[in-house]
Formats: structure tokens, sequence, C-alpha cells
């Protein structure tokens, strides 16, 4: 029989889990954000040979599993890498990773292809024609990065940036599975002392609800306020000590 006063008892010893998803959240976040960056670089500037490697390693993270990833990583990595490499002693394990390091590794390659694609999709959504025009000016490619690709880029982003952090926050559900006491992992320790399932799930799902929903609020807030900002500076010259910079002109 469903059980409020589960949920109640123990609703506060499954969120106290929270830190450990959040803060892989953030790790990943923070890695798979270089990575992609990275990879949509070398595809912007379409660098001979090396752009094919990184559209392979591309539809390699988008096409399989988090789950797979994640054993993969945790479980196959340490014979394969001691297969490869050797190691001490020549034991399986000598390249073994922490589950939480493992976790971070396998988001970030998974991810890291989300963001590449991300980015650079925002890079195209800025018009050739601006860029040109920054260069008759006299900018330079970073001061042009700065002051007219990255503030219209990022609008264009945010997103498609949403979405995949929204899914990367709903996937770090599954760190459990190579033993990373996260809340999930929580959620079954505390069902497993009277078989109330239903009840420890269903206080996962408010978590995670509750988390993504906040995450969105935020990120369409400043999707918004970023969108507005460029807006009203984009028919007139930006002074230097303006929210984006030193002059320009804006087509």
């Amino acid at each position: 029989m469903f059980s409020l006063d589960f949920m109640r008892d123990n609703f506060t010893f499954i969120l106290s889990a929270l830190p450990i998803t959040l803060l892989i959240t953030f790790l990943s976040l923070i890695f798979s954000m270089l990575l992609g960056g990275v990879l949509a670089w070398v595809i912007i500037r379409d660098l001979p040979y090396v752009k094919y490697l990184v559209r392979v390693f591309i539809s390699f993270g988008r096409s399989i599993p988090m789950l797979v990833m994640l054993y993969f990583v945790f479980y196959v990595w340490p014979w394969l890498a001691n297969g490869l490499f050797g190691g001490p002693q020549d034991t399986p394990f000598s390249y073994k990773l922490s589950p939480l390091v493992a976790a971070v590794a396998a988001f970030s390659v998974v991810f890291s292809a989300y963001f590449a694609e991300t980015f650079r999709s925002a890079w195209n959504a800025v018009e050739k024609g601006q860029r040109e025009a920054a260069w008759s000016i006299g900018l330079t490619g970073f001061t042009q990065f700065r002051r007219i690709i990255f503030p219209q880029a990022a609008v264009s982003a945010l997103p498609n940036y949403t979405s995949v952090l929204i899914d990367l926050i709903k996937d770090t559900s599954l760190v459990y599975t190579i033993t990373v006491v996260d809340v999930m992992a929580k959620a079954n320790i505390a069902a497993a002392r009277g078989f109330h399932y239903v009840e420890a799930y269903c206080i996962v799902l408010i978590i995670y609800i509750a988390l993504c929903l906040v995450l969105t609020r935020i990120l369409r807030h400043t999707e918004v306020y970023l969108s507005n900002r460029w807006k009203s500076h984009a028919a007139k010259v930006v002074p230097s000590h303006s929210f984006w910079g030193k002059k320009y002109v804006q087509k």
C-alpha cells in the first residue's frame, strides 16, 4: 500500500545525496563544454583531416547510449587499457577509475558531442556579413568574437544548451549502476528497508522535476535577458563602456 509516511520520513535521507548529483553534473558540464568547444572550433576552422576525425567522434558520442558508456568506462576500460599499455603486476585493475571519475569521464565524452553541435550551429547562426563588416573596420579575430559573434551566438545557443543540460541532469540518475551513491542509490537503499520502491521513486521524481524546472526557468530568463540586451544595441553604435564592449557597426 502506498505510504505517505515513508515519503515524509525518507525524503531528507534521499535528498542528502543531491550534492553528489549536482557535483557530477557540474564537473561533466565543465569538461564536456571545454571539449565540445574544441571540437566545434576544429569543424568551424575546417582543419583538413582532423575535421573528419572530429566528425567521427561526434557521431560516436551521439550514437552510444549513456548507460553503455558508463559501463564501458567503469568496467571495460581497465581491461582494455591494461591489455594495450600493461600495468603494475599485470592486473586488470591498474587503470580502474573511481566511480565518480568514471561517471564524469563518461558524461564528458558523450555530451561533448552534443555541445560541439550546439556551438557549431550557434556560430553558423551569426551572419557572415557581420564578420566581414568587423574585418572592414579593423577588428581582430578575438575582438570580433568577444564583441560581435559571442553575444549573438550565445542567444542562439541557449535553447539547445538548455535541452542538453537537462538531458545531462536526467542521465545522472544512471550513475548508481556503477556504485555512485547518488539520489537513485539512496532511494534504492531506503526502499529496500520495507519494499517501498514506488514511494522512493516518487521522491526521486519530485527531486528531478524540481531541479529541471528551476534550471529551465533560470536559463529561459537568461535567454530573454541576453536577447533583449542584444536587440537594444543591434541598430546603433555601441560605446566602449557598454555591455558588449567597444564600438562596432551592426548591420
